[in-house]
């Protein structure tokens, strides 16, 4: 039976997005960090999940004031409580707060029950502990952290916690209709029996890995981290729920991997790629290339018709190169604000520091200062152990037309199954069946995962602070990914990066003796 779509199985799969019952009492949380995952997430409380955006903290008023509008306050503008200019004010706040409470004071504000933390990646430690000492479930934006000495502390920091709180992290892939119905087909129904090998690809696309990873703040991991963590910590999570976990989270044994290996660099955005005819240039805006003769030209890409204003566009990512587009009213004054910030950039006389602490998306690719992988593989072996051998290769790839459409192919004893995040192709060996799934055709935030992911943490909120469950088994059975595998799938990049890097083969039950036991004991 070749090409059928089974239906059934999509309708249980995919998640309703009608708004849970409300409790008397909804869970109440505070968006750390305004931007556009901050954004995403309100949305989802406010769309999808039982709880109530009850404060914002954000240090760019324009961010923080368009969230707080649409989310939390009314026209009469923010009340006490409800509005931060930074994370230390909310702390500080809120341990006063507790002390007014204690000392009996009336009318004390209402707080929050947990926090959401967008806030740039270097920053999720120090935030995360002051959170955790504040008792809050907390919600934490992908990476954990860009080095495994912080995601530790974040781990001490938290674990004593488990029993009361929920902790979740920002890895919405779990959470879409699409990955929801792979993980069923490949570990609830083995339709492919166990699982021989896997290749999955990342394609960031061509134009994205441009502006985030070449001139914006995720371009070197000086700064930020490399971009295995910062762009493909998703999928590496993504592979070890999928072939590596127990069926059940917090059930069961691990399947755990015993060597990576990994190769990858700067392999495109470099001097030496650059085109002969761009001459001296080093800004777009100058260069002899624009308007149509260099696809990466930023006047093109932010300017024109392909994502810029020149389509009416104002979102995504304009407004990460003008944070306030919007308050411009006419298409002229747009234009030119955009071609002010395009055209800014630095030269021999520019301290380092301050090139290095901002965005230059006017800048030539390839005269940046990147320095993380747009290509890399990493292999991944599993012994026999608790289930059968297996090996897994990853790809990033920054040139490609697809853009964060992962694709994978999973070969199994009993078939085969091909996965393009839109469709997932069965085939049985035994039947010579060939099945077409179809979970989703939604749009919204990583096909689903974003409003996935929210309305799962919240639900595990609810249940902890309004049905009397244990912080465990809400984190188990709604989120359904432990701390420990939270931890897993970071050390996991740091293990492949520390292959990459040194050029040899890692042992991983050696690395994470050395890493992670030896520091916290997991």
């Amino acid at each position: 039976m070749a090409g059928v779509v089974d239906p059934e199985l999509a309708n249980k799969t995919t998640k309703s997005l009608e708004r849970p019952a409300m409790s008397e009492t909804p869970p109440r949380f505070i968006i750390i960090g305004a931007g556009s995952r901050g954004q995403a997430y309100a949305d989802a409380i406010e769309k999808v999940c039982n709880g109530v955006v009850g404060a914002v903290c954000e240090p760019l008023r324009f961010k923080r004031e368009t969230l707080g509008r649409k989310y939390v306050w009314d026209g009469d503008g923010p009340r006490q409580g409800q509005s931060f200019n930074s994370w230390t004010d909310f702390v500080d706040y809120e341990k006063a707060r507790r002390q007014r409470i204690a000392s009996d004071e009336k009318d004390v504000p209402e707080g929050v029950d947990g926090a959401f933390v967008c806030v740039l990646d270097d920053m999720h430690r120090e935030v995360v502990v002051a959170l955790a000492g504040l008792d809050l479930h907390i919600m934490c934006e992908k990476p954990l952290a860009t080095n495994m000495d912080d995601c530790l502390a974040m781990y001490r920091a938290v674990k004593p916690l488990q029993g009361s709180k929920i902790f979740s992290i920002g890895h919405v892939l779990r959470y879409s209709p699409h990955n929801l119905m792979l993980r069923k087909l490949l570990v609830d129904e083995r339709v492919i029996g166990d699982i021989n090998s896997v290749v999955h690809t990342e394609p960031v696309g061509w134009w994205h890995f441009a502006h985030s990873f070449v001139r914006g703040n995720w371009r070197n991991d000086n700064t930020s981290a490399p971009s295995l963590l910062t762009k493909s910590c998703h999928d590496m999570d993504l592979l070890l729920w999928l072939v590596s976990a127990p069926a059940r989270a917090g059930q069961g044994e691990a399947h755990l991997p015993d060597y990576i290996t990994s190769t990858g660099g700067v392999q495109f955005f470099k001097k030496s790629r650059k085109p002969a005819a761009a001459g001296n240039a080093t800004n777009c805006m100058k260069c002899p290339l624009v308007d149509g003769g260099c696809k990466f030209s930023a006047k093109d890409i932010y300017m024109g018709d392909r994502v810029g204003l020149a389509r009416g566009n104002i979102k995504w990512p304009i407004d990460i190169v003008v944070h306030d587009i919007e308050d411009y009213k006419t298409g002229e004054e747009r234009r030119d604000v955009l071609a002010e910030a395009l055209s800014q950039d630095w030269d021999e006389f520019t301290p380092k520091e301050e090139v290095s602490k901002r965005q230059w998306y006017g800048r030539c690719v390839y005269e940046a200062d990147n320095n993380v992988c747009d290509e890399q593989f990493v292999t991944i072996t599993w012994p026999e152990s608790v289930r059968p051998a297996k090996r897994v290769t990853f790809h990033m790839s920054a040139q490609t037309k697809r853009q964060c459409e992962r694709v994978s192919q999973f070969y199994g004893e009993n078939g085969e199954i091909y996965a393009d995040s839109r469709k997932i192709t069965v085939e049985d060996f035994r039947t010579g069946e060939t099945k077409t799934y179809e979970p989703t055709t939604t749009d919204l935030g990583h096909g689903g995962g974003d409003t996935g992911l929210a309305r799962q943490f919240v639900l595990a909120c609810d249940k902890v602070k309004n049905h009397g469950w244990d912080g465990e088994k809400a984190q188990n059975e709604f989120v359904g990914c432990t701390l420990q595998e939270v931890i897993r799938s970071h050390a996991l990049v740091f293990a492949a990066e520390d292959a990459r890097v040194n050029k040899r083969v890692v042992d991983w039950q050696q690395w994470w003796h050395e890493h992670v036991t030896t520091v916290v004991g997991a």
